[in-house]
């Protein structure tokens, strides 16, 4: 108690924490901008309960140049300021003038501000001249890779002059520090702010990640977790790096205890411990979904390529298969369409380019994947000069997947390869709006005339990787080349009709087979094109007939067959049927049909499943 006097006595109180509320770091190297004289408005929106009752007391802005740059000041405001004559209007809480300089720049407002349960919307404005070429220093708004719904908004008298926008999903987030005071900030709290739902097969242990958030003033460097799912639960650590900013994020991979039973599962992830001590967060929980399958079909993302040899910016696309081929062996599919060169086979009139979803094609090189989302055959959706494919391909393989596919070939004589495909639905449905498509692709392709030798734009050039090498010390023709994943053939650029039939019943495939007479495939120039038939390789391509899109695919070279897990025996000629089983449309096993529409599934002798609908009067 005399402790306590004393401390009232000499008046002391306790200080007020200061915490940096952030949309993540920046090095000054991202940013957006134009190249027109105006005025910038750009605001970010605190939208936070954990942070109802702290004051703003500063923000800091960064510029990652100055020239050309003037009449810069940060602002506060409830709402986004009125556009007012082709002007943002005047904030309504608090507006300060600062002078423009390289970096971050802090400017403390006249009095603190207290955050409400409406939020606060933090920005600043500045003027830009005209730049007068494509230098870097056209980009003044200095953003991150962060990613929130209420990161960026901006209005200038310009670019965006009738309405505010926002481009938090087009441009990334305002990299703006805003510097908060509380006497009620926690030193070590951490939230979980998102968990993946995930799929997953039954009796698998599987992988997951969730996301943290940093409420804590002091940095995060250890978190302890709980996994709760299925009647499961078990207790984990992770060493983390988390700075001390308000709402820096971080992944956290986990894994999921394997699920018996089929099912859909509430998933709980919760944070007990931050850096050794209790965790001191309000919501230190969340929670997902995860879907267990008998049969989990594993998405095998197919990348379209289209080139030439004639093509000087296609050898970026050639090195970018092979490297997809290294390090995805297995799952990587790939169709290279040739034009105008001894490989092609169509034009581009014909191609499978799903222009309802991706506009014209845009010429060579050029590349889809899925046929729903075009991209870099080399750089994928990330820098130029930079190999990027793989982290494109892997988001877009990443993707639920609807059925697994599995193939099987054969030579039924030595000029016809039949190949059969054979689809398994995790999910019953009333509806299959599904086909099935073939494609033939050869590897190991070359020739000695010179339409075989590629043009090559990349001689001399230094700011591509070592992968590059073949093209950037070489010639400005490069000959010798060995070309992979050629399309020769295909059942046509959409899915056959009737390959596949509804009702679906959950983990029961159907097939389909279609076959390729091997002296029938000519190029353009009706020359016979197959080189080696040991090389060919038949890719099986499951189709969404609403729109266009692969949404799944499988490979396996000619006369070999895959093991994914559809359950399906080697093809077959037998057809004594040596068990019949009913389904109704709802994928429910029922003894016998009565009036309706139902499932038969008959499994032959050899155990091949033959799939039927049928309605039974």
């Amino acid at each position: 108690m005399t402790i306590a006097l004393a401390f009232m006595a000499t008046g002391f109180v306790f200080a007020d924490k200061e915490m940096i509320y952030s949309l993540g770091d920046s090095a000054l190297t991202f940013g957006t901008g134009y190249r027109k004289a105006e005025t910038y408005n750009v605001a970010l929106r605190i939208n936070d309960n954990s942070l109802v009752g702290a004051r703003v007391k500063a923000v800091r802005v960064a510029f990652p140049y100055v020239e050309g740059l003037s009449e810069a000041r940060a602002w506060l405001s409830k709402e986004l300021p009125a556009i007012k004559s082709m002007k943002a209007g005047e904030p309504d809480i608090a507006s300060k003038s600062f002078e423009v300089a390289k970096g971050y720049t802090e400017i403390t407002f006249d009095e603190p501000y207290t955050i409400t349960a409406d939020g606060v919307y933090v920005g600043y404005a500045f003027k830009t001249a005209k730049a007068d070429d494509e230098s870097t220093q056209t980009k003044p708004v200095v953003t991150t890779a962060y990613t929130s719904p209420d990161g960026f908004y901006i209005h200038s008298t310009g670019t965006y002059r009738t309405a505010w926008r926002s481009l938090y999903s087009e441009a990334g987030q305002l990299a703006i520090q805003v510097v908060l005071e509380s006497d009620s900030f926690k030193d070590n709290a951490v939230s979980v702010t998102s968990v993946d739902a995930l799929n997953v097969q039954t009796g698998n242990v599987s992988e997951g990640t969730f996301v943290i958030a940093n409420h804590g003033t002091n940095g995060v460097s250890a978190i302890d977790y709980t996994v709760s799912v299925a009647g499961q639960e078990y207790s984990a650590q992770a060493d983390v790096s988390v700075k001390s900013i308000y709402g820096a994020p971080y992944d956290v991979k986990f894994s999921l205890p394997a699920i018996a039973e089929k099912g859909s599962y509430p998933l709980t992830i919760t944070v007990t411990k931050v850096n050794g001590v209790a965790n001191e967060d309000a919501i230190p929980s969340s929670q997902a979904v995860v879907n267990a399958y008998v049969t989990l079909p594993v998405h095998r993302a197919v990348l379209e390529e289209y080139t030439g040899t004639w093509c000087g910016y296609c050898p970026r696309g050639f090195v970018g298969l092979e490297e997809m081929n290294r390090l995805y062996p297995d799952d990587f599919i790939a169709i290279s369409y040739h034009d105008g060169d001894p490989m092609q086979v169509i034009g581009s009139s014909d191609y499978a380019w799903n222009a309802k979803v991706l506009g014209s094609f845009p010429g060579y090189p050029a590349a889809s994947l899925d046929r729903m989302h075009d991209t870099d055959a080399f750089c994928g959706d990330g820098e130029y000069y930079k190999f990027g494919i793989d982290k494109t391909w892997k988001d877009r393989a990443d993707v639920f997947a609807p059925a697994a596919v599995d193939i099987d070939t054969r030579w039924a004589d030595d000029n016809t390869l039949e190949a059969t495909a054979y689809v398994a639905f995790p999910i019953s449905a009333d509806e299959c709006p599904y086909e099935v498509s073939f494609v033939l692709v050869e590897d190991g392709m070359t020739g000695d005339s010179k339409d075989w030798a590629q043009s090559n734009y990349y001689s001399g050039e230094t700011s591509w990787p070592e992968s590059m090498a073949q093209f950037t010390s070489g010639a400005s023709y490069v000959t010798g080349l060995v070309f992979n994943d050629v399309f020769v053939a295909w059942s046509g650029k959409a899915g056959i009709a009737g390959s596949l039939s509804a009702p679906i019943v959950e983990d029961v495939a159907q097939r389909y087979t279609y076959s390729f007479k091997i002296d029938e495939i000519l190029n353009s120039d009706k020359a016979q094109l197959v080189q080696d038939k040991s090389r060919l390789r038949v890719i099986a391509l499951l189709l969404s007939t609403q729109t266009g899109e692969i949404v799944n695919a499988n490979k396996v070279m000619a006369g070999q067959n895959t093991t994914t897990g559809v359950s399906r025996p080697a093809v077959s000629t037998a057809e004594v049927v040596s068990r019949v089983a009913w389904y109704d449309v709802q994928g429910r096993r029922v003894l016998l049909p009565q009036h309706g529409l139902y499932v038969k599934v008959e499994t032959l002798a050899d155990g091949t499943r033959r799939v039927q609908k049928m309605l039974v009067k």
